[in-house]
């Protein structure tokens, strides 16, 4: 059963992989379409899945040598009895069962369940980062586009001064000082122009490769829908409890210092005693009829007295495998605790820049009309810089857009929330580990 699920996922890896590769990408490009994505496209998320399958096959092993097992054995041998050299020889099927380890295997499978835990939460963290490396690609793309329409405005506008400036030099009414000036300002333009084209295909390339499509051609994209963001902003504290409690990196640390315990106490059932089943049948020796017989059965029990401290040296490696864990988890909380107090911050000033864009467009809009009405009384020879400014005030509204989305996405992922418009805050005293 084992065998077809693993035969199972690896067909459902290639199938999507292979689907990823024929279906065509759509036109414009969506953010829901790219965030839908199998995550399996990721490496580290094939990395994790991995893992994961490598668990199951070592707990198959375990579960194995837990049952019957069945062999052949024979024997080929020459003995002494009451001073006669005699015929050794066993041709016999043998089966033995262990009943009873006093702990030993059950600890090593509840180990297995923990690990298994901690190593699906792994999964889930790194599935949410792959999402945000997508989103991160994508808002590239939007950024690249609108960047790419201010600087050419930028070099269209340094073009026609360098023009006028070159026609006035050329009957005397410019300086060589203010030609070479509109000269070196054009090219800085042009510059600034070219790198924001170049920006427009390298983003384009880096958000398909992203998404495993490094063969797709992303001509349009399209703009997100806001109206799912969350419009309140809770308190600090409440972030945080969130994180600690649901947080995917610490849930997995947990687990994984749950599974140490179950570690150590395998690791002390070594000094304890194992009782087993074994049965032969079969000819067990050159002479069945006189002696040993046709078939042995017994239950043994098997007490260790003195194994030279090796169960001593495994239960300490344990303990410090499990005070290694126990410490990363501290740093994990620690780091997390840094992560969502800095993602506070920049939220709780989200109100502020938006303030500043939209005085930005405000001055954009005023300074357009202004500069267009003294360009149709023929008083102005153009618009100047006020296209430039729209420009750039659209490029900054959307900079913030993206922005607060990424924001919210990101403490989206670090408490662990599906939506944080309807995060339950846990009132429960969190208990320290002992």
């Amino acid at each position: 059963m084992k065998r077809l699920n693993f035969l199972g996922l690896l067909f459902i890896c290639a199938w999507s992989s292979s689907y990823a590769e024929q279906e065509p990408l759509p036109t414009p490009l969506t953010l829901d379409y790219v965030l839908d994505l199998p995550t399996s496209m990721s490496p580290e998320v094939m990395r994790q899945q991995a893992r994961l399958l490598q668990a199951q096959g070592h707990r198959a092993e375990l579960n194995a040598q837990d049952r019957v097992q069945f062999d052949l054995q024979a024997r080929l041998g020459k003995r002494e009895f009451m001073g006669e050299g005699q015929d050794y020889n066993m041709a016999a099927l043998h089966m033995g069962l262990p009943l009873y380890d006093f702990g030993r295997t059950a600890n090593q499978d509840q180990a297995w369940l923990w690990d298994t835990k901690a190593r699906q939460y792994q999964l889930q963290a790194i599935e949410k980062q792959f999402r945000l490396d997508l989103m991160q690609a994508y808002f590239n793309v939007l950024l690249a586009d609108i960047h790419y329409r201010v600087e050419n405005e930028a070099m269209a506008i340094a073009y026609v001064t360098l023009d006028k400036v070159q026609e006035n030099h050329e009957i005397g009414r410019e300086s060589d000082a203010n030609l070479y000036a509109s000269e070196e300002s054009y090219q800085k333009a042009f510059v600034k122009r070219q790198q924001a084209q170049a920006n427009l295909r390298r983003s384009r390339m880096l958000l398909a490769n992203a998404m495993g499509r490094s063969d797709a051609v992303i001509s349009r994209v399209s703009l997100p829908d806001w109206s799912n963001l969350p419009e309140k902003l809770l308190k600090v504290e409440d972030y945080l409890a969130l994180a600690l409690d649901h947080n995917p990196q610490v849930l997995a640390m947990k687990q994984a210092f749950e599974a140490s315990g179950y570690r150590v106490e395998g690791a002390r059932a070594g000094k304890r005693p194992e009782i087993r089943a074994d049965a032969w049948i079969g000819q067990l020796s050159s002479y069945p009829d006189v002696r040993e017989g046709h078939y042995h059965a017994e239950v043994s029990i098997n007490v260790p007295l003195y194994d030279g401290g090796l169960t001593k040296s495994r239960v300490d490696r344990e303990r410090a495998q499990r005070q290694q864990i126990q410490a990363n988890l501290y740093q994990a909380q620690q780091q997390i605790r840094e992560q969502v107090t800095n993602l506070y911050f920049e939220l709780s000033l989200l109100d502020v820049e938006k303030q500043a864009v939209q005085a930005g467009q405000t001055f954009a809009d005023f300074n357009l009309d202004y500069k267009r009405a003294i360009y149709e009384n023929e008083l102005q020879a153009d618009l100047g810089d006020a296209m430039v400014r729209i420009s750039q005030a659209h490029y900054d509204a959307l900079a913030f857009d993206l922005k607060r989305a990424l924001l919210w996405a990101k403490m989206q992922a670090l408490t662990g929330q599906d939506d944080l418009s309807e995060a339950k805050i846990s009132q429960q005293t969190n208990m320290p580990l002992e």
